[in-house]
Order: structure tokens, then C-alpha cells, then sequence
């Protein structure tokens, strides 16, 4: 279970990489607009890198992972809803079942007793 979480994790991080780096690539050809899409390819970019360092914490059932962990996975709910109701459920619907997924994992029974305080 835990490697499970671990590996979900990652690869959340990854497809953050990935999308920011796509994302800051295609603001290049848009000079109106590029400071504020540099931003945000570098926030995703940011926040994947973190995503990959709290997998590795979980995999190695460090105590500090789980808070940013569930912070970092509620946050997908709320973005994919609109996704769904505006007809683009095929993006919607993976970004929520990951997070989902991720948030489920840390609320098992094994889970719990894993990151619980020692």
C-alpha cells in the first residue's frame, strides 16, 4: 500500500514537470500574456518537484509527508469539478481520481498507523 501511495505520488510530480514545462514552452509565443505564464509553468514545475521529494518521504514513511501530501491532493477536486460540468471529463476525471486515490491511500487503517505518531 504504502509503495502504491509513493508511486501515485511521483507520478503526480511528474505530469507537474511535464505540464509546466509544456505550459512554459507554449508562453513563449505569447508575449501578452508571458511573465504571468512563466509564473504559473514555474509554480507547476515547483510543486512537482515537491510532490516527487514528499513520494520519497513516503516511501520512506517519513511523518512530515503526510500533511503536505493530503494539502497538495485536495486541491485537485476543486479544479477537475468545473472541468467535468464545462464537457472536458477526460481531463477532469483522471486529475480527480488521482487526487482522490491519494487521499483514500492515506486513509486506510495501514496507512494511518504508519504515519501515526510514534
Amino acid at each position: 500500500m504504502l509503495r502504491r501511495l509513493s508511486l501515485l505520488l511521483a507520478l503526480e510530480g511528474l505530469l507537474l514537470i511535464v505540464l509546466g514545462i509544456l505550459y512554459g514552452g507554449a508562453s513563449l509565443s505569447d508575449h501578452s500574456q508571458r511573465l504571468a505564464a512563466e509564473t504559473i509553468a514555474g509554480a507547476l514545475v515547483v510543486t512537482g518537484v515537491g510532490l516527487l521529494l514528499i513520494a520519497r518521504g513516503v516511501d520512506r514513511t517519513k511523518g512530515w509527508t503526510r500533511s503536505p501530501a493530503v494539502v497538495l491532493n485536495v486541491f485537485p477536486i476543486p479544479i477537475a469539478l468545473p472541468l467535468v460540468q464545462a464537457g472536458l471529463w477526460w481531463v477532469g476525471l483522471p486529475v480527480a481520481l488521482l487526487g482522490g486515490t491519494v487521499l483514500y491511500l492515506f486513509a486506510t487503517p495501514e496507512l494511518r498507523e504508519a504515519f501515526s505518531p510514534r
